[in-house]
């Protein structure tokens, strides 16, 4: 149960927004997690919206939220101004939403238990947009160099933000003042966008609203990592494609970065010396990066892994654009998209 205690102004009225389909091997840890979070139960406002599943979500949620109060279960089962998948319950749930902060999480997904009073202190000034941190959590060694993945490009994006430049948010672990929400008009005011989570923080910026990127251990939440290599291209192909709306220069570094192999063969070939240089300062960069990041999450036990990072980093790079570029349309949650 939520942890409860007198009501008090400090504390605003927050809305959890959660879209679920077909999630009943892990939604209930998701639930629990949020279930555990330290804020008065009667400032929370938890909405879980059933996207459709064919499975026994709907029927564990149901079951939670009877014991819950602060939770309600919505089924989605109508489009919202021609919106689809994910960014269509989602705007469903904002409409029911009492919330004065609308706080974004995934049904895969455990967040920390000061997840919200962490993320609400970073909203001063006119900040519309707030970003934690989320890492994937698994046993072998696929899974602990996605995490070291997600840490190193976390830890990239935070040190980017801190100098004022926006680069993209977690749509697992986001949190938007229903304020900014509205002037953008919801998700049902954007196109439609497989990064649906992008696509908002970047319009929010666009109304001059501020950002907050976040590398706390206080925000960092727990997600399922993907167990195939086909589940993971799918992944990287969805995130390229939200990547393509960045600026031009960030696009290029992406691609710089994601086809470092081939680029420094195709150097060497010319200059050997040039090559080993790059490769060693690049070498150097991503060290600096992921010794920060490992140590402001406190993820140490993960050096061991950093030692396979880089040849990891080199051979899924290329394999990823080469995917990226196959004709094959987007899977996402057995959804297909163009």
């Amino acid at each position: 149960m939520l942890a409860i205690s007198p009501p008090d102004q400090q504390y605003p009225l927050v809305s959890i927004l959660i879209a679920a389909r077909n999630e009943e091997a892990i939604i209930g840890a998701c639930l629990r997690a949020v279930g555990q979070l330290h804020y008065p139960a009667n400032s929370i406002d938890v909405l879980i919206g059933n996207d459709q599943s064919t499975d026994q979500t709907a029927t564990l949620v149901a079951g939670f939220v009877r014991d819950n109060p602060a939770f309600r279960l919505i089924d989605s089962t109508e489009s919202v101004a021609g919106l689809a998948g994910k960014a269509n319950v989602l705007a469903q749930l904002a409409r029911q939403a009492n919330g004065q902060y609308l706080f974004f999480t995934d049904a895969d997904t455990q967040v920390s238990p000061d997840w919200l009073t962490e993320m609400l202190r970073s909203f001063t000034g006119n900040t519309g947009v707030v970003t934690g941190v989320t890492l994937p959590e698994g046993p072998s060694v696929f899974h602990k160099l996605q995490t070291l993945d997600w840490l190193y490009n976390l830890t990239l994006t935070h040190l980017v933000g801190s100098v004022g430049m926006p680069i993209t948010a977690m749509g697992n672990n986001m949190a938007v003042s229903k304020e900014a929400y509205n002037a953008v008009g919801g998700y049902e005011s954007l196109p439609f966008s497989v990064t649906e989570d992008y696509t908002l923080f970047r319009a929010i910026l666009a109304k001059g609203y501020g950002f907050q990127t976040l590398l706390s251990e206080s925000v960092l939440a727990r997600t399922e990592p993907v167990g195939t290599f086909t589940a993971f291209l799918q992944q990287r192909k969805r995130w390229m494609r939200g990547a393509t709306a960045l600026p031009g220069w960030i696009v290029g570094f992406l691609y710089g970065n994601y086809l470092a192999g081939p680029l420094l063969l195709l150097i060497g070939w010319f200059s050997p010396v040039l090559a080993i240089g790059l490769y060693l300062s690049r070498l150097l960069i991503q060290t600096m990066v992921l010794s920060l990041g490992l140590s402001r999450l406190r993820q140490t036990r993960l050096w061991p892994y950093a030692l396979l990072f880089d040849g990891y980093q080199l051979i899924i790079g290329p394999v990823a654009v080469v995917y990226y570029w196959l004709p094959t349309k987007i899977d996402w949650k057995g959804r297909k998209y163009a």
